[in-house]
């Protein structure tokens, strides 16, 4: 017998694989168009500032933004702000902090300080503010395979002097 089916015949075989061929061909045209309503949505850009705008290798820059969306608890957006300089070896020269919760519209202020007895390195940072969306899943339930990409949706710079 045909494909190892019995008592069907050749063609319900055949039948049977095209039909699982016009089903995977549906899936792999799906899962894109799935992955595009999965990214963020799009924030737009938020006005970033940072004080001070210049500091030494101690110094506590202050980074403020107005939330574009809602994030905390019983939502799945968070903001991240990050910032580097490069490469450095012996003293901070990157930063990654989540911001708190927040409401749409309200302004958010983060922190950035060099951890423990470190001191900033000197030059200057670059730094960006990321929309990261978390998809959560109930335990015994499947997850999604599809997992959102961080999305940019603000940018600052400081500089650190030496001395």
């Amino acid at each position: 017998m045909y494909l190892g089916v019995e008592g069907r015949g050749r063609l319900g075989g055949e039948m049977r694989w095209r039909v699982a061929a016009l089903l995977a061909l549906s899936g792999m045209v799906a899962v894109p168009a799935a992955s595009v309503g999965a990214q963020p949505r799009a924030t737009g850009a938020v006005s970033v500032s940072v004080k001070p705008r210049t500091g030494s290798g101690r110094t506590h820059f202050a980074v403020s933004f107005r939330a574009a969306v809602a994030t905390g608890r019983s939502f799945h957006n968070a903001y991240r702000v990050t910032a580097d300089d490069g490469t450095h070896a012996g003293c901070q020269s990157a930063v990654g902090i989540a911001a708190p919760p927040s409401k749409a519209g309200s302004t958010v202020r983060v922190v950035l300080a060099p951890s423990g007895s470190k001191r900033w390195c000197a030059g200057t940072f670059h730094g960006q503010v990321w929309d990261v969306i978390t998809v959560s899943c109930l335990p015994g339930k499947a997850c999604p395979a599809i997992e959102p990409l961080p999305h940019q949706v603000g940018k600052f710079s400081f500089r650190v002097t030496r001395g």
